[in-house]
């Protein structure tokens, strides 16, 4: 098994940086960024919604190429992912809406202040600036294969809105041509919206608060890059119990990894399918054996302290209940 560690990226705790800094240099460029010109810029404010993660790679580099940014959390976003935020220098809201719903607050303010939407999910004619942030998060992948002495058989990916993952394939697939590579997407079991639209062939949603412990998976709409990449290329798609990410924050841990809910989602998809006899099928037909060559990738750190204390408070050195 191979852990691609992202938590410890730049000191910044998250792979979101890599998305967000090459959209932004584009954005300010006009183009291919150069990030000279981009700091040269007019100063620009840029408005996004996130759990976490995405905001605080937006506010980080706004401040380094001297412009402004405007975050939207969702309801119940933790303090420590707010403050995070704001000391980065963002003005930073938490909105009486779940996170689908922040994402069009803040393309409705952008659009109303002359700003400049950078999100990482399309919305109806905004595709240019999303399609760069997955371009930024395949940079990860090319680092990888300069690692990898063999390509991985198996990779176990987390979902939210799916760019991510979309771009983890679309990278792969590239990287490693003629690998027969499967490919397995975790989900929160509260937010299925992919493995929903991949069951549909066509676009599904999930509504309502979307409450599960794996924030930066708590989005019910899927991003249509990151689904048409993962529909062409993805066998398998769950949706994951929080016991099961929680299990994957404590294993994760045993092993000297601080993985996050969300980061440690692939690991917690893994361990199920390993561990659960109710899926012993998935097992057998996703080929996974002792030959196997599984890749994860640990997408950010405990960014919220206060759960991961939590969580590890409540080991009791068992596995999670079967079932997923």
């Amino acid at each position: 098994m191979y852990v691609k560690d992202e938590g410890r990226r730049f000191g910044f705790g998250a792979f979101k940086v890599l998305g967000a800094g090459y959209a932004m240099a584009c954005a300010l460029c006009g183009g291919e960024p150069d990030w000279g010109a981009a700091c040269r810029s007019a100063p620009a404010v840029f408005y996004t919604a996130t759990d976490g993660n995405h905001g605080k790679a937006v506010a980080r580099m706004a401040r380094l190429f001297g412009c402004g940014a405007a975050v939207l959390m969702p309801e119940g976003s933790a303090a420590a992912r707010y403050e995070a935020i704001a000391a980065e220098g963002a003005s930073v809201t938490i909105e009486d809406a779940n996170y689908d719903e922040c994402v069009r607050r803040a393309r409705d303010l952008a659009a109303r202040r002359g700003g400049i939407l950078l999100q990482d999910t399309d919305l109806p004619g905004y595709e240019a600036l999303p399609l760069e942030i997955m371009r930024g998060y395949s940079a990860m992948f090319a680092e990888l294969a300069e690692q990898l002495e063999a390509p991985p058989t198996h990779v176990f990916l987390q979902a939210g809105v799916g760019s991510f993952a979309g771009a983890a394939v679309g990278a792969l697939a590239e990287l490693y041509p003629e690998a027969e590579m499967t490919f397995l997407v975790a989900e929160a079991a509260a937010a299925p919206c992919l493995l929903l639209s991949a069951g549909a062939g066509e676009i599904r949603t999930v509504g309502g608060e979307l409450r599960t412990i794996m924030a930066g998976l708590a989005c019910g709409e899927p991003c249509l890059l990151g689904l048409r990449s993962l529909l062409g290329r993805a066998r398998f798609f769950a949706a994951l119990p929080d016991e099961w990410a929680a299990d994957a924050v404590r294993a994760f841990a045993r092993e000297g990894v601080t993985a996050g809910e969300s980061g440690a989602a692939g690991y917690g998809l893994l361990r199920a399918v390993m561990l659960s006899d109710g899926l012993l099928p998935l097992r057998a037909a996703a080929g996974l054996d002792g030959r196997s060559r599984v890749l994860l990738v640990n997408t950010e750190t405990a960014t919220d302290p206060v759960s991961y204390e939590k969580i590890l408070g409540n080991f009791t050195g068992q596995c999670a209940s079967n079932g997923l």
